[in-house]
């Protein structure tokens, strides 16, 4: 790894005195003496890829570091676009917008009637005008969700226990509006927004079909539900996939909620080839690291909106790793109703614009993107108290980020050292700091801090402002209170020589 040590040559000769450090978080408190311990440790010993739950993982597409000999995953084109799209929704909108329950989770026997499922003012550009004022880039239906329902007329057929065949009848087809397409509609809307659009089908989970973890229950049909077979079971999976993949057009996201069962793995992987090879696959990996895509994507564990300050664009446990050789980003979902409330809630009160604004920090601004839940009615629509806090936290970030940055006189660039430097004409009041990685070639800087000068023309002393690890797409660092400075630099450790996307710096509070 490239010495922090090498980068002091053209930058402060004071900076190991004792300094007046600013705080993120306790987390993010180190010691200079402590990164210089981290950078002896790491450069005596290099960065090795670790072996996964099952022994070692099959290896990513990855190459190997000029500096250390380690191995630096490498991305696809498709996921450096999601990740910067930074901001979607995922829409909740399914027979389980028709019932008390927040799905048909937890309840394998409910099969909530069809008679339900009446959205008679469905709207679905309603829904892309609310993602726009968000400023999210993408949106991902939920078509088939526990219940079983689907909300575009599959066609699909099944043979029963009894050996006949019967149709796939728990589809909008059979509901009160049939003739609709919820998909179809869904589509044609994001594609007039400019929106990326994505599905999501629960390929473990059916109770109109008695299935739990992707095998029928060991236990006889209830009221509603079809009894069949697993291998029966795994037709129909694959059948409605073929339906959603292959007739709605190009998609950019493809979700796995809870992932998908080893018997299922290599057709899904053979039908995504076949469909969708350019589509990012959430939870497209399992724990021994076999992936059904290269454009895989990972869950971060919680559905909180809360990536941990280290995040990382490889590996695949929850944090990432950094020395992984699969470059797999992660996706933060979560939702915008309390209580963990996907589908709509009736008066289920909404989370507090303040609290949002910290999901956002701790999502977008850990290197992840932010899926934000979206619920519309049992009208269709999305109610207009939902609308107003998407466009507060739009604006919020657009204010802040967008159209206020503290415009330097001077940049400069030392990307030979993992530098770049920001200076003011007049002194400058910041309270935080907005950090991007070019990832082309992988994510490569493994350490960072941020310094703060004070005085002018130069004299005045450096103070470290925020420091941290994994920078990747963004890192977004908010100081305790602002500061004024006349200069920026920021220094890095890595492990090839870094390309700084930008370096920006703002005054939000």
């Amino acid at each position: 790894m490239q010495s922090l040590f090498a980068l002091f040559s053209n930058g402060p000769k004071h900076i190991f005195r004792p300094i007046r450090v600013i705080p993120l978080t306790s987390k993010a408190m180190k010691t200079t003496a402590g990164l210089i311990t981290a950078l002896i440790s790491v450069a005596a010993h290099g960065l090795r890829t670790r072996d996964g739950p099952g022994g070692p993982r099959p290896p990513g597409k990855w190459r190997i570091s000029p500096i250390d000999g380690s191995k630096i995953a490498l991305p696809t084109r498709e996921q450096l676009a999601f990740q910067d799209r930074e901001m979607g929704c995922l829409i909740h909108f399914n027979m389980a917008t028709y019932i008390a329950q927040d799905g048909c989770n937890g309840d394998p026997a409910l099969v909530p009637p069809r008679s339900l499922f009446d959205p008679a003012q469905l709207d679905t550009d309603q829904w892309m005008e609310a993602i726009k004022s968000l400023g999210g880039k993408y949106a991902t239906l939920v078509a088939k969700h526990n219940c079983g329902f689907t909300t575009w007329p599959t066609k699909v057929s099944f043979k029963d226990l009894a050996g006949e065949t019967v149709p796939y009848s728990y589809a909008i087809a059979q509901s009160p509006v049939k003739g609709r397409d919820v998909v179809e509609d869904f589509v044609e809307s994001a594609s007039r927004h400019g929106f990326g659009r994505g599905f999501y089908y629960s390929v473990v989970v059916n109770n109109y079909l008695n299935v739990q973890s992707a095998h029928v229950r060991n236990v006889a049909a209830g009221p509603g539900q079809v009894g069949i077979t697993t291998d029966v079971y795994n037709d129909v999976v694959f059948e409605q996939l073929e339906e959603l993949w292959g007739k709605y057009g190009n998609l950019t996201e493809i979700w796995f909620d809870g992932g998908y069962s080893g018997d299922q793995k290599d057709r899904i992987q053979s039908l995504l080839q076949k469909t969708q090879p350019n589509a990012v696959i959430f939870n497209g990996c399992q724990d021994d690291g076999s992936c059904v895509s290269d454009n895989s994507i990972r869950w971060i564990g919680n559905e909180l909106g809360h990536a941990e300050e280290e995040n990382w664009s490889t590996g695949l446990t929850k944090s990432g790793e950094s020395d992984s050789p699969w470059f797999t980003p992660s996706e933060c979902d979560t939702t915008l109703q309390t209580g963990d409330r996907w589908f709509f809630g009736v008066d289920t009160p909404l989370r507090s614009l303040a609290e949002l604004i910290k999901v956002y920090h701790e999502t977008v601004g850990r290197n992840c993107v932010l899926a934000l839940d979206m619920s519309p009615d049992r009208r269709g629509l999305i109610p207009d108290s939902h609308v107003a806090r998407y466009k507060q936290l739009g604006d919020f970030i657009r204010q802040c980020y967008d159209d206020h940055p503290v415009q330097p006189s001077c940049e400069k660039r030392d990307e030979a050292q993992g530098g770049y430097t920001l200076a003011f004409d007049k002194p400058a009041e910041i309270d935080r700091v907005v950090l991007m990685e070019d990832q082309a070639d992988g994510q490569v800087i493994r350490t960072y801090q941020v310094w703060g000068r004070q005085g002018k023309d130069g004299l005045g002393d450096w103070s470290l402002l925020s420091n941290g690890t994994s920078v990747g797409h963004k890192k977004i660092d908010l100081f305790i209170k602002p500061v004024t400075v006349s200069e920026v630099m920021v220094n890095s450790t890595f492990v090839d020589t870094p390309k700084w996307r930008s370096v920006t710096v703002h005054k939000c509070s």
